[in-house]
């Protein structure tokens, strides 16, 4: 869309012509109240007023209204131009009123040459407001021609109360825009980079386990039939692993089309959180984890998506079960809050940094490029978890304990607000 300049017909030139008309009446009532002049003093006044004020309008019309004076190509001098014709129009004016009116020519040379004083200190202002307003266009243009070549970082600073500042300031917030615009497409081409990294792991390992099992047993390796059983069951295993992943590949792709949409119904969280530990209740067995869950009992019916929070609870424990070391905890707490529940995960663990701990979940829409501050990488299982949290008006919170402990915290209310981890309540 092209926006051009607001042309108002001839309305501007209309209020300039009824200026110059007030200004003549005015002129000559102050020149008869006040100068007593004789009818033929009067006369002659009325004439030269009038074919000045013919000639300034003329001079403006052609100069403005045709735009000639608009075909200098610089604004401060455009400015300039309209002083001096001011200026000139003024001592021309001034000179022939001298000459008809006063009967000895010194007195008009006086008069001529205080004009001629008065047209130079119009000119040096008229100067000195071309110069101001050409230095402000000057950094507006510069810092345009910046923009332009990738450079969004760049502001102009104007500290005035005229339209120039007022320009700078849009000129700014745009600049701003384009910075936090281009600062989010850089995030989401490395945040595209990486989603393929966490694909191509995810979906190698149980593929290659699966893999190896079956060639195996295609190959007559395996005859025993217990250990025939024993690779049916991994190759299982890891071909339902594949197929959770790719239920999350699916459910991301619809978050970033259409968003997740969530099918809400009253549902009580203790018996989801049972759900989650019965389920990982053996894996966890395997690497002599503990994991135990506590929920208070007067946490009321929330309505929730019920699979996508079951598998929230699921990536996240899931998570912490693989990266805790053999003979480490997993607890998963739930309390009532005033108008639904709070969820902790807390796990024992090593190998995270603090700073870490506040930027894991911040991935997809935070001001800051936070996956560049930590050497560990963010699973897609946890991205995936992290917006459906947040697609149940919540987010997860972690929380460094001490120095081998996290806790992940979110809340489910019955609206959907969002409620910090420390509004628990009774």
């Amino acid at each position: 869309m092209i926006v051009y300049p607001v042309r108002r017909s001839i309305t501007p030139f209309m209020w300039f012509t009824a200026a110059l008309l007030g200004l003549y009446v005015t002129t000559l009532a102050f020149f008869w109240w006040f100068a007593l002049p004789t009818s033929l003093d009067f006369q002659i006044m009325a004439a030269l007023l009038g074919v000045g004020i013919a000639a300034v309008g003329v001079t403006g019309f052609v100069a403005y209204r045709l735009r000639y004076i608009y075909r200098i190509p610089r604004v401060g001098t455009v400015v300039l131009v309209g002083y001096l014709l001011a200026a000139g129009l003024i001592l021309v004016i001034m000179w022939g009123a001298a000459s008809l009116l006063f009967i000895h020519a010194y007195d008009a040379l006086i008069i001529t040459i205080l004009m001629l004083f008065a047209s130079g200190v119009v000119v040096s202002i008229g100067y000195m407001q071309s110069a101001a307003i050409t230095e402000k266009l000057a950094s507006l243009t510069g810092a345009a021609e910046a923009l332009a070549m990738g450079r969004y970082h760049v502001r102009v600073e104007i500290d005035d109360n005229d339209e120039l500042s007022r320009l700078a300031e849009v000129f700014n917030a745009m600049a701003a825009k384009l910075e936090a615009a281009d600062r989010k497409e850089r995030q989401l081409d490395r945040l595209r980079r990486d989603l393929t990294a966490w694909i191509g792991y995810d979906l190698r390992v149980p593929l290659l386990s699966s893999r190896t099992m079956v060639e195996s047993i295609a190959e007559g390796l395996v005859t025993d039939p217990e250990m025939l059983n024993r690779y049916l069951r991994i190759a299982r295993r890891d071909i339902n692993a594949l197929s959770d992943l790719i239920d999350d590949l699916y459910d991301l792709a619809q978050l970033d089309v259409t968003g997740i949409r969530l099918e809400r119904t009253p549902a009580h969280i203790d018996e989801l959180i049972e759900m989650t530990v019965d389920a990982l209740r053996h894996a966890a067995e395997q690497k002599n984890i503990t994991l135990t869950s506590r929920c208070a009992p007067n946490i009321p019916p929330i309505p929730i998506d019920v699979r996508q929070i079951n598998r929230v609870l699921n990536n996240l424990v899931g998570d912490a079960l693989h990266r805790l070391p053999k003979g480490g905890s997993v607890k998963i707490n739930a309390y009532p809050t005033r108008n639904g529940a709070l969820i902790e995960i807390t796990d024992t663990f090593e190998g995270l940094r603090p700073e870490d701990a506040d930027t894991i979940f911040k991935l997809f829409f935070g001001e800051e490029d936070v996956r560049s501050q930590t050497n560990e990488t963010v699973r897609l299982r946890l991205a995936l978890a992290d917006a459906v949290v947040r697609a149940h008006g919540s987010q997860i919170r972690p929380q460094r304990l001490g120095t081998q402990g996290l806790r992940l915290v979110f809340a489910l209310t019955q609206d959907g607000a969002n409620v910090g981890p420390g509004t628990r309540g009774m």
